[in-house]
């Protein structure tokens, strides 16, 4: 049925894109927690900081490359599969310049952070301050790449004023991006927990520093996606105008955020205080699935509400 398709095409487009953003977020928000713990006096944690920084910032690099590939091929898609909506992104000077120029920044920022971790090994504040900028520039693209979709939301023109990326105070795109930039904390702890069961037997550190690095990542995981919620109101209060009618996409997507960040807290609640964290790592993986199925629900019911029409416009013919 034409329903059933368009539905299944919807919800593997979800799944697709909560999943590349993310990763995105997650690495977005990774050298911002690896900086700020390199900077710890604390002697006998030093070995275990450092080991977890630059593992946690191995894992923003692949998966940042691979979700950086996704994005330049979406946007060259863009200009072929849909054209009318391509000046949205790929419009010059602006919006193009603005989006690609802090991507790009931000990479080279996190490539520097990433690559510079021995050389300035004795420099500690110094190079936290190259990864403090690098997740600074991330999430400006972030935060420009949100302004840049706003007036395709919306039904405008493209933006191409230099203000583009400061909407009105008024509008959802301020607790959009607030909630974007605590999602990228949360996300970088569970998703660096789920990298380190699955590095557990490949980096054999020992079980301290498992024990140590899973309850850490545990407990930026919960902190992150604890604050994000008070945003979520903020938000949902400004989405309210476009409800309406509860229809089959919004209750479950509603469902799928609710159960998936309940699961998420309620792992990453259980492992903080154990101290044997290393036994109960698949708790890890479940928050990580979790915090993967909120953030479907999450895009999901923005989709519905902000673009009712997408699941047809995915299809690339219309089916009788």
């Amino acid at each position: 049925m034409p329903e059933a398709v368009r539905a299944a095409v919807f919800w593997t487009a979800m799944v697709l894109f909560a999943v590349h953003l993310g990763l995105a977020l997650a690495g977005a928000g990774i050298p911002l927690l690896t900086s700020l713990l390199g900077l710890s006096k604390v002697k006998r944690l030093k070995i275990f900081i450092d080991k977890f920084g630059q593992q946690a910032a191995t894992f923003a690099l692949l998966g940042g490359l691979w979700a950086f590939l996704v994005l330049a091929a979406a946007l060259a898609g863009l200009a072929f599969l849909a054209p009318a909506k391509a000046p949205y992104y790929l419009g010059l000077p602006l919006p193009l310049a603005a989006v690609a120029g802090s991507i790009l920044a931000g990479v080279a920022a996190f490539l520097t952070y990433r690559g510079s971790w021995q050389r300035l090994k004795t420099q500690k504040s110094l190079h936290g301050l190259i990864g403090l900028c690098a997740t600074l520039l991330l999430w400006l693209a972030f935060a420009i790449g949100l302004a840049a979709a706003r007036p395709m939301a919306l039904g405008l023109p493209p933006e191409v004023g230099l203000a583009f990326p400061l909407p009105p105070g008024n509008s959802i795109y301020w607790p959009m991006l607030v909630l974007g930039l605590l999602l990228s904390i949360g996300l970088a702890g569970t998703f660096t927990g789920a990298w380190l069961v699955w590095r557990r037997d490949r980096d054999d550190f020992g079980r301290d520093y498992y024990n140590f690095t899973m309850r850490l990542s545990a407990r930026v995981g919960f902190v992150g996606h604890v604050l994000s919620l008070p945003v979520l109101v903020w938000l949902g209060l400004g989405l309210m105008p476009l409800a309406g009618e509860l229809t089959t996409i919004l209750s479950v997507a509603l469902g799928l955020y609710g159960s998936g960040l309940l699961l998420t807290l309620a792992c990453l609640g259980f492992i903080m205080p154990q101290e044997n964290a290393l036994r109960h790592k698949l708790l890890l993986a479940a928050a990580f699935f979790g915090s993967l199925m909120a953030l479907t629900g999450l895009c999901a019911a923005l989709a519905g509400l902000l673009a009712p029409g997408l699941g047809a416009s995915l299809l690339p013919v219309t089916l009788p």
